[in-house]
């Protein structure tokens, strides 16, 4: 099973990675996505993916820490068939 998975939200003066951004804003919006496989032969069920897919792009938005610095956090994940995403 392949699935895309993107982030959005927005990031408070605490982040650890502010000093990288400019133009920073407390409602400026940030996008990270990825590609992710999942071979179900080893139990991976559609839940557990997007547990899993949620879990490390807040993650990532964290900064590699934890979460605690994003706010207004919106998921997208579908399926990613051919190169082609698809509604779950």
């Amino acid at each position: 099973m392949k699935l895309y998975g993107e982030i959005q939200c927005t990031i408070d003066k605490n982040h650890p990675d502010i000093k990288y951004v400019k133009d920073w804003t407390k409602d400026k919006v940030f996008k990270f996505h990825d590609e992710y496989t999942f071979d179900e032969s080893y139990g991976w069920t559609k839940e557990d993916a997007i547990a899993h897919i949620k879990s490390d792009l807040r993650l990532v938005a964290g900064g590699g820490y934890n979460s605690e610095h994003i706010h207004n956090v919106k998921f997208k994940i579908e399926y990613l068939i051919n190169g082609t995403l698809k509604v779950l």
